[in-house]
């Protein structure tokens, strides 16, 4: 739980205000990933209930892809939320786990045709960047600094 070892009294008090805002920011993305899959549920519903050609095109499958993908992200933050109420820290490689997933939502549904090569270039470069930084974060190599 997240509680203040500090000596100060008001220290402690301002510690135990962000504990509750924690909590309730956990007891608030409960409903907003159920809402989410409300959401994917009425969207594949009403997939199968257009005509066929529609229910098999590219873009109908990139939008239920999209929708579960928000599922996924609602779960992820739900759980970085988690882990900082039991650990009291911040578990980077989940939430760069989290970025990438959201990265990867935008890539699936982009439309392609109505975006510069200045934004591809620049979401090319943003999936790079988080992942190399996630991968250096997680792997299991520690780079040795000036002849260490």
């Amino acid at each position: 739980m997240i509680e203040t070892k500090h000596k100060d009294p008001f220290a402690r008090f301002l510690g135990s205000i962000v504990g509750f805002s924690v909590r309730i920011l956990a007891v608030l993305m409960v409903f907003v990933v159920f809402w989410a899959m409300v959401d994917v549920v009425v969207h594949i519903y009403n997939e199968f209930l257009a005509s066929y050609g529609e229910v098999f095109s590219s873009e109908s499958i990139f939008e239920s892809l999209g929708s579960v993908l928000v599922v996924l992200i609602a779960i992820e933050i739900f759980l970085n939320i988690i882990y900082f109420l039991v650990e009291d820290t911040i578990h980077v490689p989940l939430v760069l786990a989290t970025a990438l997933t959201a990265i990867s939502r935008k890539v699936i549904i982009i439309d392609y045709t109505a975006v510069s090569a200045g934004h591809m270039y620049a979401t090319a470069a943003l999936i790079a960047a988080v992942g190399l930084v996630y991968w250096l974060v997680s792997s299991k190599h520690q780079i040795k600094i000036m002849g260490d």
